[in-house]
């Protein structure tokens, strides 16, 4: 998913149309260490490339799912992707606004901006779906907060257990 200043010029109308499936390598993972796999992507995109202002500018459709670990069990949890994003390209050096993204020499790269918009969709906490078998140990374990909430609600405040005593107790 390169295009050099050259191929853009080449297309009929200066339009561009990517239809592809895409596979990342395990690289992403050892970059991304939360991502323990990206599935196969599928991504639509459609942009106009402008000679005049050596720009290009492209809608992205990006669907698929990736696969990250759950943050109270570490099991394996799909996220699916489905997103839209538009984005601007250019060949101009001297461009400053931060939010047209600049050409790599004279090639445009299109992977790393859609590796940015898988990124941006995953959420910040992925907890497995369904019955969670909480993680424990010697002295401690996980609760969910529903069993907190219940434990609260019995637990007696110890500067007040004394008073209990002095209440008649109902037999």
């Amino acid at each position: 998913m390169k295009y050099s200043r050259t191929d853009l010029l080449q297309l009929k109308d200066y339009r561009l149309t990517i239809d592809e499936d895409i596979a990342f390598t395990q690289e992403v993972s050892r970059q991304f260490p939360r991502i323990r796999k990206i599935n196969d992507i599928n991504v639509k995109a459609d942009g106009i490339y402008d000679p005049n202002t050596q720009q290009l500018a492209i809608h992205f459709e990006i669907r698929g799912s990736v696969v990250v670990g759950c943050d109270v069990t570490f099991e394996d949890v799909i996220v699916p992707i489905d997103t839209e994003a538009d984005e601007i390209f250019t060949f101009d050096k001297k461009e400053e606004d931060v939010n047209i993204l600049k050409a790599n020499g004279e090639v445009i790269e299109l992977l790393p901006t859609v590796l940015q918009l898988i990124l941006i969709e995953i959420p910040i906490k992925v907890v497995k779906s369904g019955r969670i078998e909480y993680p424990k140990g010697d002295g401690w374990e996980v609760i969910s907060e529903e069993t907190y909430q219940k434990q609260k609600e019995k637990r007696v405040d110890p500067r007040l257990a004394k008073l209990k005593e002095l209440l008649p107790q109902d037999e």
